[in-house]
This record gives structure tokens, C-alpha cells and sequence, in this order.
């Protein structure tokens, strides 16, 4: 569904990336990976149209991405989700979730369902988002991105600073969404998470990508984890 091939992106002078490919296809968890630095998080903005690419292709069911804006990349119902979440946090939990129906023109059966999916936002509708804690604050940042009833959803290391319980919630979204036929791509430094989620693996370093593997490989030979990220 998702194909990357040979993109190359620089912030202004720096170039950033320097040949990444890869493909995610619906009803899979890609992971990418690599050490701080790689260029992960610029693969999602070249991939949002947040960061131009110079040279390379990025197409979604065939359909080129890499020449849009970002808004328009939105309506081709690709989710986003930031590292740091992004949140509109003088805003309440209902008006975030209402941007991210807007965005696809989305009403009042898509509120419903992501509110179905995080019955705690349903209590805090009113309350700012910045007055959450940090997991129901990473759960509203899904829940804009679900409001897109997107095909692809984009994570960028959804956990990071998570208390155990809300990894295993955000974690069991991430398969839910697998299990509905979305295509993930995730961000992800956590060992346990990227060997009981992966269908597949890239790995990147100083911005190309130098192996892919499949989730079985992966988990039969942790060690490349290990190999490749220094944990």
C-alpha cells in the first residue's frame, strides 16, 4: 500500500536522507528502526509532506503522496501521530477530536467509534488538553489521528514515557488497527514491542535504509536489534 523508494530529503543544507525504501501493506506493522539520529523521524515528515523530498517517490495504492501539500495528504487518509503528540492543548478533548474529523470530512459515527476505542476521553470532553496526563494525552493524539478513518497510520514512538499500563493500551490500538486492515508504520525503541508487533523491520542508519526483515527473521535472531541499534 505504502511505497517508499529511494528518497532523498535535507533541511536546508543538511541532508537528512540519503536513499530510504521501504513499502508497508495493510494489515501489517511495519517497524523502523534505527539508532538516535538515523533520520526516522524525517522519513514521517517526508512521508506527511511536512519535509519536501529531492529525489525518490512516495506513492499510497499507487497514487503519488510526494507531490501534494500536507493537507491534501491528510485527506488521502493518512494519520499522523508525532513523537510528542502534537496536541492543540488550549483546546478540549471534543475540539481536538472535531479537527481531526474536519480533516476528511468526517461526523458523528467516526466520533463515536474513536470514543469507543478510548472510553476515557469520553469522560474528559471537556477538559483541556493540556490538563491530561501523558497517556490520555497520547490516547487523544490517536484518537485525532483515527478521526481520519485512516488507511495508513503513521506512529512515531507512541510509548515513550508511558506508565506499563497505558504501553499495554496504546499497544493493543496499534493491533486493533493491524487486525481492521490498516497499514502502521511505526517508530518504536522499545525491544519487547517491536518483537511481538513486527510483520516487518527496517532498519536505517545516517539516513538510508541497509535491511529489511520480517518479523519471524526478526524474532528468531533478536540479537540484530542489537546489532544494529547498540540495546
Amino acid at each position: 500500500m505504502l511505497e517508499i523508494s529511494d528518497i532523498h530529503a535535507s533541511y536546508g543544507r543538511v541532508k537528512t536522507l540519503s536513499g530510504v525504501s521501504l513499502s508497508a501493506k495493510a494489515g501489517e506493522i511495519t517497524c523502523l528502526l534505527g539508532r538516535n539520529g538515523a533520520g526516522k523521524t524525517t522519513v514521517m515528515r517526508t512521508i506527511t509532506g511536512l519535509l519536501a523530498i529531492s529525489a525518490g517517490s512516495i506513492t499510497l495504492e499507487g497514487q503519488p503522496l510526494h507531490t501534494l501539500p500536507p493537507e491534501q495528504i491528510a485527506r488521502q487518509r493518512v494519520g499522523y501521530i508525532p513523537q510528542g503528540r502534537r496536541l492543540f492543548a488550549e483546546l478540549s478533548v471534543s475540539e481536538n477530536i472535531e479537527i481531526g474529523l474536519l480533516a476528511c470530512g468526517e461526523g458523528r459515527e467516526t466520533r463515536d467509534w474513536v470514543l469507543d476505542i478510548f472510553p476515557r476521553l469520553r469522560e474528559r470532553l471537556t477538559q483541556r488538553a493540556e490538563t491530561l496526563s501523558g497517556g490520555e494525552q497520547q490516547m487523544l493524539a490517536t484518537a485525532r489521528a483515527l478521526c481520519l478513518r485512516p488507511k495508513l497510520l503513521l506512529l512515531d514512538e507512541p510509548t515513550e514515557g508511558l506508565q506499563p499500563s497505558m504501553i499495554a493500551q496504546i499497544r493493543d490500538v496499534v493491533l486493533r488497527m493491524k487486525a481492521e486492515g490498516l497499514a502502521v508504520l511505526l517508530v518504536e525503541q522499545r525491544m519487547e514491542a517491536i518483537l511481538t508487533m513486527a510483520d516487518h523491520a527496517v532498519f536505517i542508519e545516517n539516513g538510508a535504509s541497509i535491511e529489511t526483515l520480517r518479523g519471524d527473521a526478526l524474532r528468531a535472531a533478536p540479537e540484530t536489534l542489537t546489532r544494529h541499534l547498540g540495546v
